[in-house]
């Protein structure tokens, strides 16, 4: 859109191409960030679930995931991927999740993985399944440290 601004001198001067190249950049930003915050909800109840006891809990928070999930999906685009770091996501999501697992008097399972048990295509994948991703980050867990 810059180039065309640049190059075209013929289109009309009530054309704005920088202030319209603008607005596309700041949805595309937008979305990026809804992306990251729909993947960053999913981590941060997949912590939860991980590190909780109460079943009734796990249950709620395995219904907010399937929504999230279809959110994300509805969202994310190819050139979306390449640009997510998982790994800080899954950082960021270990606050908020300990924060409100103490507010239940629970606290982030110990040996909880300091990377993110799944990959960005497991993630987005339209077949995932919540409760295995719960599995495999408890066997990643038991793994690292059996009881």
């Amino acid at each position: 859109m810059r180039g065309l601004a640049r190059t075209r001198h013929d289109l009309p001067n009530e054309l704005d191409l920088e202030h319209v190249a603008e607005e596309i950049e700041d949805v595309g930003r937008s979305e990026f960030f809804a992306v990251q915050s729909l993947f960053r909800q999913i981590l941060i109840h997949l912590i939860k679930t991980v590190s909780a006891s109460d079943a009734l809990s796990m249950l709620h928070w395995r219904k907010e995931v399937v929504g999230f999930h279809g959110d994300l999906l509805d969202r994310i685009t190819p050139s979306m991927r390449s640009r997510l770091d998982l790994s800080k996501l899954w950082q960021q999501a270990a606050k908020p999740a300990e924060a409100d697992l103490a507010v239940r008097g629970e606290s982030v399972t110990p040996g909880l993985p300091s990377q993110c048990p799944l990959t960005i295509a497991e993630i987005i994948d339209p077949e995932f399944d919540f409760l295995q991703a719960v599995e495999r980050a408890r066997e990643q867990i038991k793994s690292v440290h059996p009881e």
